[in-house]
């Protein structure tokens, strides 16, 4: 009988059907500092206040995605810059999770938008950079940057 518990479990272990378990992996995850790793495998390590992201601290995602600065109520908020996994970086002011304020949007190929954001989408005037150094001014109205 016990070997055929040990199967069972082992072939539902196999399939992805037992729980997988999100859990505080270091520290403190509720007013302090610590390394909190979800399920899908994304993993937050900084500062926390009521159980969420609060003060400075890192967020990875699973798909490489990664948040480096300031965090309110579990939201990016305030300084901080967003790197995808495909190259594209934000460096700049967050409000409530978005882009909102001053910033620069950095492209893959090296080309760089500077200007400012309100709810995750330029807005306004701006100067566009291109990789070999060209500076151009540029009215953004739209393009949103999220996650």
């Amino acid at each position: 009988m016990k070997i055929t518990v040990s199967i069972l479990i082992l072939l539902l272990a196999a399939s992805g059907l037992l729980p997988a378990f999100a859990d505080c992996e270091k520290g403190d995850c509720t007013n302090g500092e610590g390394t909190y790793v979800w399920v899908d495998g994304a993993r937050y390590a900084g500062a926390w206040k009521d159980d969420a992201p609060n003060g400075k601290g890192v967020m990875t995602w699973s798909n490489g995605d990664k948040y480096d600065g300031d965090w309110a109520k579990g939201k990016r908020h305030g300084d901080g810059v967003y790197s995808k996994s495909d190259g594209l970086t934000y460096q700049g002011q967050w409000e409530n999770g978005y882009p909102h304020g001053n910033g620069t949007v950095t492209l893959p190929n090296g080309d760089k938008f500077r200007g400012q954001w309100k709810n995750g989408a330029s807005e306004g005037m701006g100067t566009y950079t291109t990789r070999e150094g060209l500076v151009m001014p540029a009215v953004w109205n739209g393009n949103f940057l999220g996650r």
